[in-house]
């Protein structure tokens, strides 16, 4: 599936890096003042992020050989406008009307995306054109869209694949249920 690169609302790219373990690296955001967010990116995955033309905080993370692509975007909800599964049910209906039209599927199976905090809902499609023949460059077979919530915030992520059962598939979305978890601020150290 072709996917433009959406962005959804503002966001400033306040801090980032550092190390989580000896495989992994984690990237931290500020997200506003109060809200810090941080990802555990995976040993050898390739890492970006930036502000798309209207401002908004996007991530992405590719496994080393890019046949799948986690895109997501950062927003606030201080209203807790996502922060129940029927909500967030809508909202992705809503977003992946051209994703479900043109799919294997030809409809929206939901499922909970069960992360370690916050709550979470997603589904997959499947392009019908590009069934039985491989993908062009760029294109994607799997597209797989969902919506995380912690208090304050949500991502929106899409990830991008050609093989759903794939090892790299199957980390990037644990990565989103067990990563991008609100970290407290670190108080300065007491002299």
């Amino acid at each position: 599936m072709k996917h433009p690169f959406h962005a959804l609302l503002l966001f400033a790219l306040l801090a980032a890096g550092s190390a989580a373990s000896a495989k992994d690296r984690e990237e931290k955001f500020i997200l506003l003042e109060e809200h810090r967010v941080s990802i555990a990116v995976p040993d050898g995955y390739v890492y970006s992020s930036g502000r798309d033309d209207n401002g908004t905080l996007v991530a992405q993370i590719a496994d080393p050989k890019e046949k799948n692509r986690l895109q997501v975007v950062f927003q606030s909800d201080p209203d807790s406008r996502l922060g129940a599964e029927s909500q967030q049910m809508r909202f992705l209906a809503e977003k992946c009307g051209q994703y479900a039209d043109g799919s294997v599927e030809h409809s929206y199976d939901f499922k909970s995306l069960a992360p370690h905090t916050g709550i979470g809902t997603y589904c997959s499609f499947t392009d019908a054109s590009l069934v039985g023949r491989e993908p062009p460059k760029g294109e994607f077979l799997h597209v797989t869209m969902g919506v995380k919530a912690g208090p304050g915030w949500i991502i929106v992520f899409t990830l991008l694949s050609n093989d759903t059962a794939s090892k790299e598939h199957q980390a990037l979305l644990k990565l989103v249920k067990e990563s991008f978890e609100e970290k407290p601020p670190v108080a300065p150290a007491k002299p």
